[in-house]
């Protein structure tokens, strides 16, 4: 290769406009073969000035200077400190001297360079995709630098309002819509000047709505350009801010004819498991929630509600006169009487109203007049409508019904500063010629409360708030500290006082011109125009056009003994939700951050963690708990077509050990059918098999009609709650529905998560066959734990007993160490040369275990289903919800009379499509 050629300066003569004659080589010089590398990157003073001029023709130019100079660093050389190998310390000290002001200075470049904008400041929660192009997104303690970078940068900013139309068919629209406007203004005016009022006018009130009785009403009338997107369902009060930021039902698929948020888009599933146990707070809207409206004789509304299962004599006796006063509400189940017996409804809330004044007779009070709220989830509002509707109708003189499922909203919030939140945007409404009510005292004095379920149980308030956005934005509630006693000590008077607390007037809530007065709030226009009239930071006090807003906020417990945080519940007018919904979401919480939103997901997540059921997945024996699970088995069907053939669990095929093949049941089901050996009205749920050749084709069905069959072949199924199943347990009871199922509790006891549709199964009681004396003797002995006909083995109970984790005495895996003695190896050899020989033939695979896990038991065994399965990040565990055979779950109790017994409540849980078990424990909840 020949020598590389040294580039020569170019002649102050020669034009630079000609650089292909110098890379032409010379007559007397070889030419340079062409190499493929890439060109030389360019010079250190490339890009400063005219440096480059002189430079070789093939270097390449930069393409645009870059700001090298703000991070580089200064060098001076040190060798002047060295002198005949000795180093003077005084100079070279004052060599790094010059460095380390270097530095400092290049560091103080670097930080005022800006090498991160304003939006990357602000946590990841608060970003947006298009948030570079408005400033006012981020804090105002960064909108200011964001505008500057905006302007350095000219960043292309929109506003609506200024924005010109580009295109043709935008300006002509444009045009059309401002005459339209015009001519509008004038019939407006030509109509007044024709009427003669156009000075002087009436104002008249907006007409209220008409609430029918006895029949379900209608949806709210929303807006004229939203109606055509609500016909086959119903938007929430904050369905506008929710859309933008959760995920929501599908547009053709609504979820009880609502368009509910299923979950937020960012990430929140752990702060939602820190919100319940450690900080912070999470809100709900749950307008979708249904309230039925009863009002009548008190006879006559006492006699509905025991037929709708509240025959405690608790309710009804003087241990109960504070919830039939109005002063606290009680939740519990609701069940109806049907051909077959009674059957389950579901959870519900009821509230009474309390009278204005009570009558002195003992004759008249069963004939006065009384008012009560039923709120209910809304998959069982039609069932629970129609059947009141019918006890009603049986009842002198006759109570009324009411549809109030679009006049009622709520707001759920809970964690351990959701008290703080509530406190922080309601504010007590007071007019000049009333005092504070009692309610929104003992409100207020609630500061400090951590938990919503340490305050008695059914705790009820009751008064009127003030609109929250003559406040905004909200300002932090001063709260006592949580280290003085004496703050504790009034905290606890307070709480005690209100098990005490009487109501002394009706609820505003009930009052159906309270409800429409405070629907009709001043517009934000209105309060942004009485806001700029005043100085900037004053806060506006209520006026009279400003209605005060009825509210109903009580407190709920979750189970005894849970750590869990209560939760509050807010009933308020249905158009009022949303102005509450924005001062909610701004607070500014004590911990720090704001209240998180959540939705569907969450609430069955956190009802997950407190070991309840949720309604209507859990509870399979009622109609809504039968919906849900028939439509959840077409979503789990239509997952499982869409997945490739190769990555289908084949159903038919599953290996369970023992020479067992198939699944038990329909795999992506919990096939009740099966377990409770009702008949199936069609065969949409059975797994398909590859049919033969020459077997003819199925007829089709409609969808409706295998929604109809299957709904047939379930109804027969009945829920029991713990305290009904409690009855059925003596020994002079009535023998159990053969149809009943029962709502456990299961926590794994060593690895393993269990999954929606997993399989329940009791231990097995295998006794060994016993052999005949006339059976020839084989000529060798069967190994101890070989199989009996093909059978499960007879040790199998004691397999998975022994799995069991003992409390003190925990078995750890016996590790054999390398460096042994040569007495100790002679001793191992010698147990495994005189031990039993191995089994021959080999036994087939799957036939004693499986990969070490004992086997599963048999089809006979089977007890239940997992609703809703999942990990635990509470507990740490996989736990699950299952719905057990009541008939099978009262035979195990029976089958261990002594509940300490090491083997009571054990079962074994496998995932559908799996065939390995784990073991677990149930408890009826």
């Amino acid at each position: 290769m020949p020598p590389k050629q040294v580039p020569q300066s170019k002649p102050a003569g020669q034009s630079a406009g000609k650089p292909a004659s110098m890379n032409k080589p010379s007559p007397g010089e070889p030419a340079q073969p062409k190499s493929n590398k890439r060109k030389d990157p360019p010079q250190q003073n490339a890009g400063f000035g005219n440096s480059n001029k002189g430079s070789e023709p093939g270097n390449r130019a930069p393409k645009r200077p870059k700001m090298h100079e703000v991070r580089s660093i200064a060098v001076q050389k040190s060798h002047a400190s060295l002198k005949d190998g000795e180093l003077n310390v005084q100079s070279f000290v004052g060599s790094l001297s010059f460095e380390i002001n270097a530095l400092d200075e290049s560091m103080r470049r670097t930080r005022t360079s800006q090498t991160s904008r304003a939006f990357q400041r602000v946590p990841f929660r608060m970003r947006r995709r298009a948030a570079a192009h408005n400033y006012k997104k981020v804090p105002k303690r960064l909108r200011r630098r964001a505008k500057r970078e905006m302007a350095e940068d000219n960043t292309p900013t929109v506003n609506s309002r200024t924005r010109k139309p580009k295109s043709t068919r935008a300006r002509l629209r444009a045009e059309t819509a401002r005459r339209l406007e015009i001519l509008a203004k004038r019939k407006r005016l030509q109509k007044l000047k024709s009427s003669g009022a156009d000075k002087e006018t009436i104002s008249t009130r907006a007409a209220r709505p008409k609430i029918r009785r006895n029949v379900p009403n209608n949806p709210i009338v929303t807006v004229r350009k939203y109606r055509k997107r609500q016909l086959s369902k119903t938007w929430l009060p904050t369905h506008l801010w929710h859309a933008k930021r959760a995920r929501m039902t599908p547009p053709k698929e609504p979820l009880w004819r609502f368009a509910i948020p299923l979950t937020p888009t960012q990430k929140v599933y752990r702060p939602t498991h820190r919100i319940q146990w450690e900080k912070g707070a999470m809100a709900w809207d749950m307008s979708y929630m249904s309230t039925i409206g009863l009002s009548g004789a008190q006879n006559s509304v006492q006699n509905i509600l025991r037929s709708l299962g509240l025959t405690q004599e608790a309710l009804w006796n003087d241990k109960a006169r504070r919830w039939r006063s109005g002063a606290m509400h009680w939740t519990g189940i609701l069940s109806r009487k049907s051909k077959d017996g009674t059957r389950v409804i579901g959870p519900a809330t009821i509230i009474w109203n309390p009278e204005a004044k009570k009558p002195t007779d003992d004759a008249e009070q069963p004939k006065h007049f009384r008012q009560l709220y039923i709120r209910i989830h809304p998959s069982a509002f039609l069932e629970t409508f129609n059947e009141v509707l019918r006890l009603a109708k049986g009842q002198t003189p006759r109570p009324y019904v009411e549809d109030l499922r679009f006049e009622i909203g709520s707001i759920d919030i809970t964690g351990p500063d959701s008290t703080e939140a509530l406190l922080g945007i309601l504010r007590p409404y007071l007019s000049k010629a009333e005092s504070k009510d009692p309610h929104a005292s003992k409100f207020e004095s609630l500061a400090g409360l951590k938990d919503p379920g340490a305050l008695p149980l059914g705790c009820l308030l009751a008064f009127s708030v003030a609109d929250p956005r003559l406040r905004y934005p909200p300002r932090k509630v001063t709260l006592p500290k949580a280290t003085d006693q004496n703050v504790q000590m009034a905290l606890l008077e307070v709480i005690s006082a209100l098990r005490k607390e009487e109501a002394t007037k009706p609820h505003q809530l009930f009052d159906r011109d309270a409800r429409f007065k405070a629907s009709r709030l001043p517009s934000q226009r209105s309060l942004n125009r009485r806001r700029g009239k005043g100085a900037p930071g004053i806060l506006l006090e209520p006026t009279m056009v400003d209605p005060p807003i009825p509210i109903i906020l009580f407190a709920s417990r979750h189970s005894v003994g849970s750590q869990s945080s209560g939760t509050w519940t807010l009933m308020l007018p249905w158009k009022c939700v949303l102005p509450i919904w924005y001062s909610l979401m701004h607070y500014p919480l004590s911990t720090g951050g704001n209240p998180w939103f959540g939705g569907l997901d969450e609430i069955r997540h956190i009802t997950f963690e407190r070991e309840l059921p949720w309604f209507p997945g859990d509870f399979p024996g009622t109609d809504a708990g039968i919906a849900w699970e028939l439509e959840e088995r077409k979503v789990r069907h239509k997952a499982l077509d869409r997945m490739p053939k190769g990555k289908r669990v084949n159903w038919e095929s599953l290996d369970l050990g023992a020479g067992r093949k198939g699944e038990v049941g329909v795999g992506w089901a919990c096939d009740y059918e099966k377990l409770l050996g009702l008949e199936k009205a069609n065969k949409f749920d059975e797994m398909v098999v590859d049919g033969k050749d020459g077997d003819e084709e199925p007829t089709a069905v409609s969808e409706e009609e295998k929604q109809a069959a299957a709904m047939e072949a379930l109804e027969s199924i009945t829920q029991l709650s713990k305290s009904s199943f409690a009855t059925y347990q003596s020994p002079t009871s009535d023998p159990l529905p053969s149809t009943s199922l029962v709502t456990a509790n299961i926590q794994i006891l060593g690895r393993g998560v269990p999954t929606t549709c997993a399989r329940i199964y009791r231990l097995p009681d295998i006794k060994p066959v016993a052999t005949s004396t006339q059976a020839v003797i084989p000529a060798t002995n069967p190994p101890p734990n070989s199989k009996v006909g093909g059978k499960l083995q007879h040790n199998l109970r004691d397999q998975w007993l022994a799995r069991k984790p003992s409390k003190g005495n925990t078995q750890k895996k016996v590790v054999m160490k390398r460096d042994l003695d040569l007495e100790t190896r002679q001793q191992l050899l010698a147990q495994q040369l005189l031990g039993p020989p191995a089994q021959f033939p080999p036994p087939p695979p799957n036939s004693e275990n499986i990969n070490g896990h004992p086997l599963c038991p048999n089809e006979e065994d089977l007890i239940g289903f997992v609703t809703t399965g999942s990990f635990n990040l509470r507990d740490g565990r996989g736990d699950a919800i299952g719905s057990l055979s009541a008939v099978k779950a009262l035979e195990e109790l029976k089958r261990y009379k002594n509940q300490k017994d090491p083997a009571a409540r054990l079962c074994v849980v496998r995932n559908a499509g799996q065939n390995v078990g784990w073991l677990a424990k149930w408890e009826l909840i």
